[in-house]
């Protein structure tokens, strides 16, 4: 029978390598060329002005403090467990009717 994949604790290490690659790279890019600084600090203003109006700001908040709720959630669950709990009911047994006598 085969053994079902393991899921690395890093997983999250990839991402976030690639992540800072590109940052880097955009960094430097806007250092090294002046029009490259110009259209990164634009599309930065741009983004700004977006993501400040009143709809999208409280929509993007809400999506984000959803997500970390469902972040910090799902470790709690990982460290503690999910939390299920059996009850043992305890029932008397019936007791026989002697209705065939």
């Amino acid at each position: 029978m085969a053994t079902p994949a393991t899921e690395s604790r890093r997983w999250w290490l990839g991402p976030l390598l690639w992540s800072f690659a590109i940052l880097g790279g955009i960094v430097i890019a806007s250092v090294v060329n002046e029009t490259a600084r110009e259209v990164v600090m634009e599309g930065i203003g741009y983004l700004f002005a977006f993501f400040s109006t009143p709809f999208v700001l409280e929509a993007s908040l809400f999506f984000i403090g959803l997500g970390l709720v469902m972040i910090i959630n799902g470790l709690r669950m990982e460290r503690e467990g999910d939390g299920w709990v059996e009850m043992e009911v305890k029932t008397d047994p019936q007791p026989v009717k002697d209705d065939e006598e």
